[in-house]
């Protein structure tokens, strides 16, 4: 099959497992896409909570303590199969001094600094973060296969959605959106 080297433009925008995925770790994932080049993919599953773990737990592993606990019971997602031994901040635009070259021109930020963590919960951090163990990558073309093999589903990107209180709803609210309803969607892609 000949790749279409038109499919671009992923950068912020999120990515919808289809239930042919084939991979337990993605079913009914949302990823959100910080980074797509020629280089790769990279972006971080936004709608897997890390089950019964919260920023606390991970704090007491971490070498440099958390001096709050105001943050303590936030949540932790599962970012993706890539780097699970590191910490990722994404975070609202609006704390600048984490600004990433890989978030560059998207209304979100990354960082792995844990400053942010300590001057969040005194108004000095950003509006909305996210902690994630780990995230998901591709290599060069990989995700444009996995496309063209209709693993997946682009959707617009939506910070307001990125940071959604109940990420639960994303995944059928993002179909939805698309005018698919998840009752019907088949196991088995084909094209057209």
């Amino acid at each position: 099959m000949q790749r279409n080297q038109n499919i671009s433009g992923l950068r912020g925008q999120f990515l919808l497992a289809m239930p042919s995925i084939g991979d337990t770790r993605f079913a009914r994932s949302v990823i959100y896409i910080i980074a797509h080049d020629v280089e790769g993919t990279m972006g971080f599953i936004v709608n897997q909570p890390a089950k019964g773990m919260t920023l606390g737990d991970v704090a007491r592993n971490l070498p440099n303590q958390i001096a709050t606990t105001g943050l303590m019971k936030l949540p932790v997602y599962f970012g993706g199969p890539v780097g699970g031994d590191g910490g990722y901040v994404l975070h609202s635009d609006d704390y600048a001094p984490t600004a990433s070259e890989l978030t560059d021109g998207l209304p979100i930020h990354l960082t792995q600094s844990v400053d942010i963590l300590n001057e969040a919960p005194h108004g000095r951090g950003p509006r909305h973060l996210r902690l994630f163990l780990g995230y998901t990558g591709w290599g060069p073309g990989q995700l444009e296969d996995e496309l063209q093999d209709n693993a997946w589903l682009v959707a617009p990107g939506d910070v307001d959605l990125l940071f959604s209180a109940d990420c639960s709803k994303l995944y059928s609210g993002l179909l939805a959106s698309l005018g698919i309803d998840l009752a019907i969607l088949s196991n088995d892609g084909g094209e057209a």
